[in-house]
């Protein structure tokens, strides 16, 4: 019976070496897999899939839209619609700073802009709502 006992530990010491060789071969097949360089699609330069892309601002419980037009690589557009008479008379910053942003954020082609300190949470609303409907709009990659 002594025997047998040895035999039984010998193979059980083993099984745990084969277990232990295997699960380090599938770790180093894994990270060989995850650190091989793959062919990658190429990229295109466009930025935007054209069209216009609408965004939300709530004002005085009503919405208003930031509307914000691409091509495939420039913003094209960017204007406020829907805004009610109510709207412009309780937040009257609103179209000013509108038209300011607007006009720079077409001509810098950025979001990455500075609110006049005229307006700094007025123009920061608009540009969170830009900044939401340029999401809608860019590439996938």
């Amino acid at each position: 019976m002594g025997g047998t006992r040895i035999i039984v530990l010998q193979l059980r010491e083993i099984i745990k070496t084969a277990v232990f060789v295997l699960l380090g071969l599938a770790v180093i097949l894994l990270l060989i897999y995850l650190f091989i360089p793959r062919n990658k699609p190429e990229v295109s330069g466009d930025l935007y899939i054209p069209g216009t892309y609408t965004a939300e601002i709530i004002l005085h419980n009503s919405p208003v839209n930031v509307d914000v037009t691409v091509s495939k690589d420039k913003i094209l557009d960017v204007t406020m619609t829907n805004m009610a008479e109510t709207q412009q008379v309780f937040y009257p910053l609103f179209q000013p700073a509108m038209a300011d942003l607007s006009k720079e954020i077409v001509a810098n082609q950025t979001t990455d802009l500075i609110p006049s300190s005229d307006y700094p949470v007025t123009g920061q609303i608009i540009l969170d709502a830009v900044n939401n409907a340029l999401s809608q709009a860019a590439v996938k990659q």
